[in-house]
C-alpha cells in the first residue's frame, strides 16, 4: 500500500523529545517508587525521631520529585504535546503540590516541637528513671555486700 503523500500533523511525526520524554517519565517513575518507600515506612513508624528523619527525607524528594514534573521536561511538557485538552487537570495537580509540601512542612514544624517539648521530656525522664534505678540497685548490692561479708562475716545459720 503506498504511503499517502498528505503531511501528517506535527502530533503525529515522531517527536525530537520522545527520548527526553522517555527519560522523563522513567526518572518520575523512580521517584514516585522512591515516594512508596517512604510513605510505607512513614505509615509503619511509631517513632518520633524516626518521623523526623523521614519527614525530611520526604520534603527534600518531594521538592525535587515536584520541580521535576513542573519542570521544562516534566509532566506538562509531555501533557502540552500529547493531551494538551487535559492541561487544566494537570494544574490542579501541580496546586496540590504546594499543599502537600506545606502540610508535610507543618508535619515536620510539629514533630520537632513535640520532639523538643512532651518527648523530649518523656525521654529526659526515662533518662533519669534509669539512673536513679541503677544508682539504686548499685546502692542496694553494696549495702547487701557490706551487710553480708563485712558486718555478719558471710556466716550462714
Amino acid at each position: 500500500m503506498a504511503r499517502s503523500s498528505v503531511p501528517t500533523s506535527p502530533a503525529s511525526q515522531p517527536s525530537a523529545a520522545t527520548p527526553r520524554r522517555r527519560a522523563a517519565r522513567r526518572r518520575i517513575d523512580d521517584e514516585h517508587r522512591q515516594l512508596g518507600e517512604l510513605l510505607r515506612k512513614l505509615g509503619h513508624s511509631h517513632d518520633l525521631t524516626c518521623v523526623d528523619a523521614l519527614l525530611s527525607e520526604l520534603h527534600v524528594l518531594l521538592l525535587r520529585h515536584f520541580e521535576g514534573e513542573e519542570g521544562e521536561h516534566g509532566l506538562h511538557a509531555i501533557v502540552s504535546e500529547g493531551a494538551s485538552h487535559r492541561i487544566p487537570n494537570l494544574q490542579h495537580l501541580f496546586d496540590e503540590h504546594r499543599r502537600i509540601v506545606a502540610q508535610v512542612e507543618a508535619l515536620r514544624t510539629a514533630t520537632a516541637a513535640a520532639l523538643a517539648g512532651p518527648v523530649n521530656q518523656v525521654v529526659d525522664g526515662i533518662t533519669s528513671l534509669v539512673d536513679t534505678l541503677r544508682r539504686h540497685e548499685a546502692e542496694e548490692e553494696r549495702l547487701f555486700r557490706e551487710a553480708f561479708y563485712t558486718d555478719l562475716g558471710g556466716r550462714s545459720s
